[in-house]
C-alpha cells in the first residue's frame, strides 16, 4: 500500500510510519516538523525563500507544491486544522488532496474544535480553562467560535473516517451526525526497537523527577510548580526536581532518559507522546489514566500509569508515596515498559490502521 501521512504532532505519524515501513509499505511523511521539535519528515511543508518572507512563502510553497501530496492508496491526515492560516485556503487545500487520493482518513489529535465544543462538556477536568488564563490570556480561544466549529466539521464530512488517538477524542465526536466515520480508538504508537531500556535506578540517593514544560497552562505545569516548590524544601534529600522544555525531540529525550520519573500531563485523561516515550524507556510514568480512558484506549482496568488529576495536593501525595517506596521504582519502571511493548508496539499499532484503512 502507498501512503502519505500528512502533518505531524509530537512523532505521532513518525513512529507510525516506522511501524508501516517495517511491515513492507511505501510510505511518505509531509509535515512542518512539529516547530522547534525538529522532527524529521520526507517532504518539509516549511519552505524559505530568500526572495520572499517566511510567512509568503510558507503560503506559496505548498499549493505549489501539492501534486507531491496526491497519488496515495490513503492519506491521513493528523488534525483538520493543519495549514489554517490567514489568507490560506486551508479547506480547499485539503478538498483537493482528499480527492486525488483513493482514501482519506483524520486522526482525532491535538487542539480541534469539536474537543473545545463537546469533550469539555463532558469532562469532569481538562486544560480548557488553564489553557485560557495561562497560554493566550484570553477569556476566549477560537476553538470555541462558529468558524472553527464548522471548519472542523467541513474537514470530518471530507473524509472516510475518524480514528481518534485516545479517549479525549473519542468522546469529542460522538455527538457527530455521521457514527459509520468515526472508528476505534487506537493508541499512540511507539517505536520501542530504537528506545533503549535502561533500569530505572536510583543514583545518589535521590529520585530524579522530569516535567517537559511545553503550553505551561495546557499541560498544567503550574500544578506541578506548586508541589515542586513545597517538595524541593521538604526533600532537599531525596528529590532532584527538573522543569524544563522548548528542545528539539532528540535532546529532549536524552535529558529524559537521565531521569526516574517523568511527570506528562496534569489535565488530561489519557496519555500523551511524551509520557509514552517515558514509559517505552522504563521511566515512572504519572500522567492521565482515568479509568474511561483505560477502557477507551487500551481495553484494560489497570495500568502502571499513576493517575492525577489537575491538583498540586494529589501530586505531592504522589511523589511522597514512591519517595516512601524508591526501593521498587526499578519494578515500576519495568512494568513500564513492558506496557507499552503490549499496547504501543508501532507494528502493532500500525496493524490496527491498516485494518482501518482497508
Amino acid at each position: 500500500m502507498r501512503i502519505l501521512l500528512l502533518g505531524e504532532f509530537s512523532a505521532f505519524h513518525k513512529n507510525l510510519k516506522e511501524g508501516l515501513v517495517a511491515l513492507g509499505h511505501e510510505v511518505v511523511l509531509a509535515s512542518h516538523g512539529d516547530g522547534w521539535k525538529k522532527i524529521e519528515s520526507d517532504i518539509d511543508l516549511n519552505y524559505h525563500h530568500k526572495l520572499l518572507k517566511d510567512g509568503i512563502s510558507n503560503r506559496v510553497f505548498p499549493i505549489l507544491n501539492i501534486n507531491q501530496l496526491t497519488g496515495f492508496d490513503v492519506v491521513q491526515i493528523i488534525n483538520p486544522f493543519l495549514m489554517y492560516r490567514k489568507l490560506f485556503p486551508a479547506k480547499q487545500y485539503l478538498q483537493y488532496i482528499c480527492k486525488r487520493n483513493k482514501k482519506s482518513f483524520l486522526v482525532g489529535a491535538g487542539e480541534d474544535s469539536f474537543v473545545w465544543k463537546v469533550a469539555r462538556k463532558k469532562m469532569r477536568y481538562g486544560p480548557f480553562d488553564d489553557y485560557l488564563k495561562y497560554d493566550i490570556k484570553s477569556d476566549t480561544f477560537f476553538m470555541e467560535s462558529k468558524k472553527a466549529y464548522q471548519h472542523n466539521l467541513d474537514i470530518l464530512n471530507m473524509v472516510d473516517g475518524i480514528i481518534p488517538i485516545m479517549y479525549d477524542y473519542e468522546i469529542a465526536y460522538e455527538e457527530y451526525s455521521n457514527q459509520d466515520k468515526i472508528k476505534k480508538t487506537i493508541p499512540i504508537p511507539m517505536n520501542i526497537d530504537k528506545i533503549e531500556y535502561k533500569p530505572n535506578k536510583i543514583k545518589d540517593g535521590k529520585i530524579v523527577i522530569f516535567h517537559g514544560l511545553n503550553r505551561y497552562g495546557f499541560k498544567g505545569t503550574k500544578y506541578v510548580e506548586e508541589a515542586f516548590d513545597y517538595l524541593r524544601e521538604k526533600y532537599p534529600n531525596d528529590l532532584e526536581l527538573i522543569i524544563d522544555g522548548g528542545l528539539p525531540l532528540d535532546e529532549y529525550l536524552k535529558l529524559m532518559g537521565k531521569t526516574n520519573v517523568v511527570i506528562d500531563q496534569m489535565n488530561s485523561y489519557s496519555l500523551g507522546v511524551n509520557g509514552i516515550y517515558a514509559m517505552a524507556m522504563g521511566k515512572v510514568v504519572i500522567g492521565g489514566a482515568e479509568p474511561e480512558s483505560l477502557k477507551s484506549n487500551y481495553r484494560v482496568t489497570t495500568s502502571p500509569i499513576i493517575n492525577v488529576t489537575p491538583n498540586s495536593i494529589e501530586l505531592i501525595k504522589v511523589i511522597e508515596n514512591l519517595i516512601e517506596k524508591k526501593n521498587s521504582i526499578e519494578d515500576m519502571g519495568r512494568e513500564s515498559r513492558e506496557f507499552v511493548k503490549q499496547h504501543h508496539d508501532y507494528k502493532k499499532i500500525a496493524q490496527e490502521y491498516l485494518k482501518i484503512w482497508s
